[in-house]
């Protein structure tokens, strides 16, 4: 079922044991907010952002709570090698090997870092970062205190723009809503990420 992203930040409730082999990302852009996706997830971990502009409606996915079952995008059932019945018409679902099951030895975004911080969670930025890298602003629980920890990193004034120039991933101003806070990317942050993340080998279909 859809529900609001108000609704859901409401009710939310950390109830994944471990980390799952796949997560799935909605990329905004292409979401029409047609509710497909959300009416066969098996865990509720879909919601919907919604804009007083209808045709600007989208949904996300609640990453922290994905299990990787596949649902939203394809029917495992009903797919084969040469056949996938996918769920989303408009092909706005990415499903990703998750970087916190298998982590490679140095991260996509590690290159690019010029701070002090020391003892990052490297899989868990790159999970967070790739979705701001879709659709420049991801919804964390407010009251998750390691998420808040995750992001905070990608607001530090550390990473390389240039060979002079350092910028901040995530704006320092967020957004505080009810449950949940929204933070933003910056403009130059989007221009970065596209390197980032080009030949991106963590998607497993697209």
């Amino acid at each position: 079922m859809t529900i609001s992203m108000t609704e859901y930040f409401k009710t939310r409730k950390s109830d994944r044991k471990k980390e799952t082999r796949y997560l799935n990302v909605i990329n905004k852009d292409s979401c029409t907010s047609c509710n497909s996706c959300a009416s066969v997830c098996p865990v509720d971990c879909i919601y919907e952002v919604v804009s007083p502009i209808p045709s600007e409606s989208y949904h996300q996915i609640d990453t922290s709570r994905c299990i990787g079952c596949q649902m939203c995008y394809r029917s495992p059932n009903d797919s084969s090698d040469y056949y996938q019945l996918t769920i989303c018409p408009w092909n706005a679902i990415d499903m990703l090997h998750n970087p916190n099951v298998k982590p490679t030895p140095v991260s996509v975004l590690e290159p690019y870092y010029r701070g002090s911080s020391s003892g990052m969670t490297w899989p868990k930025v790159e999970e967070y970062a790739y979705q701001l890298f879709l659709d420049g602003e991801v919804f964390i629980p407010a009251e998750d205190a390691d998420l808040h920890e995750v992001l905070a990193y990608l607001q530090e004034d550390a990473w390389m723009y240039s060979a002079e120039d350092n910028i901040q991933l995530v704006e320092t101003e967020t957004e505080l809503g009810e449950g949940f806070v929204r933070y933003r990317a910056t403009e130059p942050a989007r221009d970065l990420m596209d390197v980032m993340f080009q030949d991106y080998q963590r998607i497993f279909m697209d």
